[in-house]
């Protein structure tokens, strides 16, 4: 039907987790971005519209990863101390210090789009973090303006 067709398009900047490996990639992608995470633990097979939302919502102010209970996860729901499903976390980026803060938890029931919205919010950051130039770019600008201002030999 239509309703899954458009779903399926909608674009999504979610970060799917399936083991530690994945969480430890996902918590440098975070940690080099200064961007705080937030975990959805879901039980749904499919990522909702709500999500894949937020996900576009809240881009490069806030990481949000989506966690299936499966026995590659086990440890993950059982270091935030998850039991019930859906269930939401956010971890704030370390402070200047260096100082981690601990998680901070969803606890209402309502997993409405205007709560969950106000919620990470609060959490995200103000403005996005723009993703830096690597220096191959750079390299390429300094060559092609050192082409244009070298003498052209003719033989």
């Amino acid at each position: 039907d239509m309703k899954r067709f458009l779903d399926g398009q909608m674009p999504t900047f979610i970060e799917h987790i399936n083991g530690l490996q994945a969480f430890s990639s996902y918590e440098a992608k975070a940690g080099r971005n200064g961007l705080p995470r937030a975990l959805l633990f879901t039980s749904k097979a499919q990522t909702s519209s709500l999500t894949k939302y937020l996900s576009i919502e809240f881009r490069r102010r806030l990481l949000l990863a989506e966690i299936y209970p499966n026995k590659n996860n086990n440890r993950l729901m059982e270091k935030y101390g998850i039991s019930n499903l859906p269930a939401l976390i956010v971890i704030p980026p370390p402070g200047e210090d260096g100082k981690i803060t601990d998680p901070i938890r969803y606890e209402k029931e309502d997993f409405s789009r205007i709560k969950l919205q106000n919620f990470l919010s609060k959490h995200a950051l103000k403005k996005p973090v723009l993703a830096k130039k690597t220096e191959k770019k750079e390299d390429n600008k300094d060559k092609k303006e050192k082409l244009k201002t070298e003498p052209k030999v003719e033989l």
